[in-house]
């Protein structure tokens, strides 16, 4: 190979990578010259010869790549003499670029860890002797060192290794090699440098005092820690800090005299800390090592699983977690040992204005506060670890609060030290337990300064606004704001951890700690209401720079969802002490509505000059914010359960007992809130008063009942042990002598008022209706509701008035007073009730649909709007339906069943009308009671279904579909229902019932059967289907998670092919099933089976969990059902089948050894791979031959032999119809595990 010509032709292609032009021809003469073989010495002779970091930079890629590729054509010696050769350029030329060197370096660690396994055991311990030397010769051989080290942990680590083409195996072995032989002598390296550092910076601003105490041993001039140089031949060594005196004092001393040296000293030392790339290096593989991924804490982890692509080991979820990584018990002399504490903590301090420095020191700081697990070896080292950690970080606080204070202005510099502080203290306290925080001397001290803390960060998170109005972007508040959460989850820690040992069924604390405990707990109780009584008042002032309603939540996320989580642990801690809390927001409501008084008043004499209207604003958002946290505080959410009055509120009710209901903070507080609703809903006629009415204020106030009610209305006694009289006379029932009735009739009227005065207003409206729907769904309070006697009068206010609300309120106004009126004990004023609603709605929609027009008219804008709003109308009646009203809903629905079919029809080329048909339907399915109709009338819900499929078919089969991205309020919102549809049909038909009754024919008469009617439903839905639907129902699903929302996917039709075929294919041939699910002609289930092969297949591909579980569980009855009906009658019988379940069995296999494999579908794998083997096991016999010859080494293909010989034999030789796990397959799936174990592990590659 001519190398000067090789050489003059890189050069030239690298400077055309540099020009648009040019820049594709210059790429491709690159890549050819990368994957030519045996190109190393081409790729040295230019790397000695260019002067151009580019191609220095792309030369190396080449060494790398090269390498990897070409590994088994060089020689052992020849690649480690290539190695050093590399490490030696290194050396020879410190002009280096950074990013050159930093690939050079990296390279040299591929090759170490490429070769590791043809290294003898002197060649691994030369690997760190040559990292000691380059560390012990200072300088640019220092950061060589150094920098090898940091490439090496990355090579080494789970997320960062290079992609070399090599098993699993080899992969998990090398990591585990490092971390039990390298990593730990690494790290002692990184401490050797740091205190080297420290010593220089020391020198360098002339500190001296104490320096005699230094007692640093030396190699060659360079410090080093005792132990270091021999860990390879041992497990444990003496402490690597034993002549390192690093006290609090030199700390505090090493910072007083930095920040007290003339300027030009300073700034010269800021110059040198800048430059300073050997501590950047050094800090930044602290870092890395101190975040390593221990693998004999993740030794679970299923064989040939990768760590995802991408992942970044540094990544910033991994420090706001509570607890750090869990580090072996030999490095217990590193890491707990007091001056390694000390180290990071005094170096933090010093690099405070090197932004990069000081953001790797502050994670190392955040991952030594949370030490935990075999590192400690006894109680006494845990609380000399606490000792040390909170004598540092309580100084960090007091500096910080130095620094702050100095400023009249509190900046964004201070932001990330104040949220690293937080994170520190926080990794501290919730690690360490509450028995053992007890025993360390001073820690109230510690706690009291985290408690000002705490309070300082609620008080800086108020954002300053400018003269605009505009928030002041590098305002203290966010970062406050963020530290104040870390710090507020202490508190709820230990708050809880305090009453969890107060509850008597919990382990005592010991004797000798209760004096001190009822201190603490004393303590804590200050603490909690410090904090709290520091949120209101924050909440307050940040109540004085809002502007209005609209502009606060335009986001239409509502505060109490927003700070959910937030009001949720103050008012954990406000509990602790709930009477000085309440006391508190008694008073301060109290004037809020005096204020709120007084503006009225003058804004009622007109003599009297109009009062600011900010004045208003700040008035309103205060009484906002005081309602939020007394609803948070009087009760809790309860989703899904009845939400209980807490105990410590109920236990401070108790004992206000004697006092009477209206001394009772709870009902003064409840009391206060009331009057504000009277306040606020100002008779109608008063305009100049309505123009200052707040709509925030007024659905705040819904919100707080609605809330509130569900726990203390009318509350049932039973619930509890023991309950406050005052709470059962002030809330509770009649008999009890409860005022609960005549606050319903209240809240009724106040309802009725506010609907007229937010009329064209939805989200006061919106709340109303919700409370009356969390209302009516507690018989107690629906009952109440029922017997008030000013109900029906709201009830006919409702229905005659609907024309004027806004539209977006009436299917869920529909939807609630139906509910409640479904529940009158009175069938007579049921049936009245029902034909009010009902005849409101008969009325809009008649009122189109009659229209001798309409056919002309139909696509008007406003005809449409009226159809919209009658459909919503009907879908509000369908989803209030259940056991008590489902022939009343039936009957008036059935009878405009027709009607909604043609809609579809005629509103083809309009899809929010045929939505809204749709999902009529689905809410009518969804909710009625099919055990409550006869079978007349499911036959012609069936009927009516099916000929509402056939039409949506004939408008949507062979349409263009938008892309997801043009729908993009609901894309795919059709199939989605249709989908939902489905599976609610088939939940209400099988519910309940068992296997054996599942294999029967489910008909409910003649002529129609619920799985024929699925099995058409999804024969019409699958073609619709593609890849673009499964990836954006990835994307919805997992959105719908994280809010807790319900969305039919393509999950839903996956569940329903898993348990009709589960149905369906047991006791019946595929002729008879054919014939039975047949409902109009050309139906063929076969294409369903066909369409299913689609749909499953890609989606085992593109990593969906939900869907592929289902995947799974719809392929298995089916291998189930021909394997059975093979045995019993012959492979002719499901020959039809062989050719998707041969494809079913590929792709199984094919995931099990070559791709990313969730371990959690090991249990629904399983039971679908031995199904399909005992369907196909000539099949699956010829698979495994041709997965054995496609491998290249004759070892993996012995091994491999073995492996399936042994998963064969525990294959079993016939399987029930329906297999029950553990039982039917459990021996196969211990086999399976094992055989994944050995195979993936040297098959998988990376």
């Amino acid at each position: 190979m001519d190398f000067p010509n090789v050489l003059l032709q890189i050069e030239e292609a690298c400077a055309d990578m540099q020009v648009n032009a040019t820049r594709i021809a210059g790429e491709q003469i690159i890549m050819s010259f990368k994957q030519m073989p045996g190109n190393l010495e081409a790729c040295k002779y230019v790397l000695e010869h260019t002067q151009s970091h580019n191609v220095q930079f792309h030369m190396t890629l080449a060494i790398k790549e090269a390498v990897i590729r070409d590994y088994s054509l060089y020689l052992k010696e020849y690649l480690m003499n290539f190695r050093n050769w590399l490490l030696n350029f290194c050396l020879q030329h410190s002009d280096l670029a950074t990013y050159v060197r930093n690939q050079i370096l990296h390279t040299i660690s591929v090759i170490i860890k490429r070769s590791l396994e043809d290294y003898h055991d002197a060649e691994k311990l030369a690997v760190i002797t040559d990292l000691q030397n380059f560390v012990s010769m200072g300088g640019y051989g220092q950061s060589i060192g150094i920098g090898l080290s940091n490439a090496l942990v990355d090579e080494f680590s789970s997320t960062k290794a290079s992609n070399v083409g090599l098993p699993w195996d080899f992969h998990k072995k090398s990591k585990d090699f490092f971390e039990n032989t390298y990593l730990l002598p690494i790290f002692e390296l990184a401490l050797r440098v740091l205190h080297q550092k420290l010593q220089f910076y020391t020198t360098t601003t002339t500190i001296t005092n104490n320096n005699h105490n230094h007692n640093i041993t030396t190699t060659n001039g360079v410090p080093y820690i005792n132990g270091s140089h021999d860990q390879l031949s041992s497990s444990t060594s003496t402490s690597p800090t034993s002549n390192l005196n690093l006290n609090s004092s030199y700390s505090s001393s090493l910072i007083t005299s930095l920040s007290s040296s003339s300027s030009s000293t300073s700034s010269s030392l800021q110059h040198d800390l800048r430059n300073d790339t050997i501590l950047g290096l050094s800090l930044s593989l602290a870092e890395k090592i101190l975040c390593w991924d221990f693998s004999y804490k993740n030794d679970t982890l299923l064989a040939g699983t990768f760590s995802k692509e991408g992942s970044d080991i540094i990544e910033e979820e991994l420090f706001i977690t509570t607890k750090t990584r869990e580090f072996p018990a030999n490095w217990r002399g590193y890491l707990i040992h007091n001056e390694v504490l000390r180290l990071f903590f005094t170096i933090y301090k010093i690099v405070q204005q090197t932004e990069t420095m000081v953001h790797h020191c502050r994670q190392c700081l955040i991952q030594i506060s949370g030490l935990h697990g075999d590192i400690f070896e006894s109680e006494e080292q845990i609380i000399e670890y606490v000792i040390i950690m909170k004598q540092e970080i309580m100084e960090l606080i007091n500096n910080l609060s130095n620094n702050v204070a100095e400023r009249p202005i509190a900046t964004l510099e201070y932001g990330p030290d104040l949220l690293s502080i937080s994170q520190m203290t926080r990794r501290l306290l919730c690690t360490i337990s509450l028995p053992i925080l007890c025993k360390v001397p001073e820690i109230s001290t510690f706690l009291h300064e985290v408690a000002q803390l705490s309070a300082t960060c609620l008080r800086e998170s108020v954002m300053i606004k400018d003269n605009y109005g505009y928030f002041i972007e590098d305002s203290f508040s966010t970062w406050s704001l963020e530290a104040f959460d870390e710090l507020l989850i202490i508190w709820v820690k230990l708050v809880q951890e305090v009453q969890s040992y107060q509850r008597p069924s919990h382990i005592e604390i010991p004797h000798h700690q209760s004096t001190f405990n009822q201190g603490f707990i004393a303590f804590l109780g200050e603490a909690s209401y410090h904090i709290a009584a520091t949120y209101i008042d924050t909440r307050l002032e940040i109540a004085k720079y809002s502007t209005n309603d609209e502009e606060e939540e335009s986001n239409n996320f509502k505060d109490w969802d927003t700070y959910g989580d937030q009001l949720v642990s103050i008012a954990i801690l406000a509990r602790m002490v709930g009477q000085r809390v309440l006391e508190k927001l008694q008073i301060l409501l109290h004037e809020r509505l005096t204020q709120l008084k007084a503006f009225f008043d003058i804004i009622g004499d007109n003599q009297v000059p109009s009062p600011n209207f900010t004045t208003i604003t700040y008035i309103q958002e205060s009484i906002h914010w005081l309602i939020l946290i007394s609803a948070f505080l009087l009760a809790d959410a309860g989703e899904g359960e009845q939400p209980l009055v807490p105990d410590s509120l109920m236990r401070l009710s108790i004992s206000q007992g004697n006092l009477g209901k209206n001394h009772d903070q709870l009902v003064l507080l409840v009391n206060k809130v009331s009057e504000i609703l009277n306040i606020v809903s100002k008779d109608t006629t008063a305009v100049e008063i309505n123009n200052y009415l707040s709509p925030r204020v007024t659905e705040t106030l819904f919100w707080f009942f609605e809330r509130w009610g569900r726990t203390y209305l009318l509350i049932d006694e039973s619930d509890y042990s023991s309950i406050s009289i005052n709470i059962v006379r002030a809330f509770g029932k009649h008999e009890s002598q409860g005022e609960g009735e005549n606050i319903l009739k209240y809240l009724i009227g106040k309802i009725k008022t506010n609907f007229i005065l937010w009329n064209s207003d939805p989200d006061p409206l919106l709340q109303m209706v919700k409370l009356l729907n969390s209302y009516g769904k507690k018989s107690s309070l629906r009952n109440g509701l029922l017997h008030s006697n000013n109900f029906p009068d709201l009830l006919t206010f409702f229905t005659v008035n609907l024309d004027h609300f806004p539209q977006m309120i009436h299917n869920s106004l529909i939807q609630t007073i139906t509910i409640i009126t479904s529940g009158a004990s009175d069938e007579d004023l049921k049936h009245q009730y029902f034909q009010m609603i009902t005849s409101a709605i008969e009325k809009r929609f008649l009122a189109v649909l009659q229209r001798p027009d309409f056919e002309n008219i139909y696509q008007q804008p406003d005809v449409m709007i009226e159809v919209q709003n009658a459909l919503e109308m009907f879908d509000g009646l369908a989803l209030a339906s259940d056991y008590s009203n489902t022939q009343l809903i039936y009957s008036f629905c059935s009878k405009y069943f027709g009607f909604m079919v043609k809609l579809l029809h005629y509103y083809q080329s309009c899809p929010e009308v045929g939505i809204l048909v749709l999902q009529f339907f689905n809410s009518f399915v969804k909710f009625q009671d099919f055990g409550e109709l006869s079978k007349d009338q499911l036959k012609l819900i069936y009927q009516t279904i099916v000929e509402l499929f056939e039409s949506y078919s004939s408008v949507n089969l062979g349409k263009k579909r938008l892309d997801a991205a043009e729908e993009e309020d609901e894309p795919y919102a059709d199939i989605s229902t249709i989908l939902d549809m489905l599976s609610e049909l088939m939940a209400a038909e099988f519910q309940g019932l068992s296997f054996d009754d599942l294999s029967k024919e489910v008909t409910v008469t003649e002529g129609f059967d619920i799985s024929s009617v699925i099995f058409y439903g999804v024969n019409i839905i699958i073609p619709l289907i593609d890849i673009n639907m499964l990836k954006e129902s990835k994307k919805r699903l997992d959105a719908a998670e994280e809010e807790d929302e319900p969305y039919a996917d393509i999950s839903t039709i996956l569940d329903m092919l898993s348990e009709l075929m589960a149905a369906e294919f047991q006791g019946l041939s595929f002729d008879d099933l054919s014939k039975e699910v047949t409902v109009t002609e050309g139906f063929d289930i076969s294409s369903v089976i066909f369409y299913g092969v689609n749909i499953i297949i890609p989606l085992i591909d593109i990593n969906m969990l939900k869907e592929t579980r289902l995947s799974y569980q719809a392929i298995t009855p089916l291998a189930l059902y021909a394997h059975n009906e093979e045995r019993k009658k012959g492979e002719a019988v499901v020959q039809h089948l062989c050719i998707p379940l041969d494809k079913f069995l590929q792709i199984v296999l094919e995931c099990f050894l070559f791709k990313d494999f969730e371990a959690d579908l090991l249990d629904p794998a399983s039971e679908t791979l031995v199904a399909l083997i005992c369907a196909r096991k000539g099949s699956y016999n010829t698979l495994v031959q041709n997965i054995i010859s496609q491998q290249t080494s004759p070892e993996i293909q012995t091994r491999l032999h073995e492996a399936f010989s042994t998963l064969s034999a525990a294959i079993p030789q016939t399987l029930p119809e329906v297999l029950i796990r553990r039982r039917d397959v459990s021996g196969f799936r211990e086999v399976l595990f094992r055989f994944l174990m050995n195979v993936r592990g040297f098959l998988r590659m990376k």
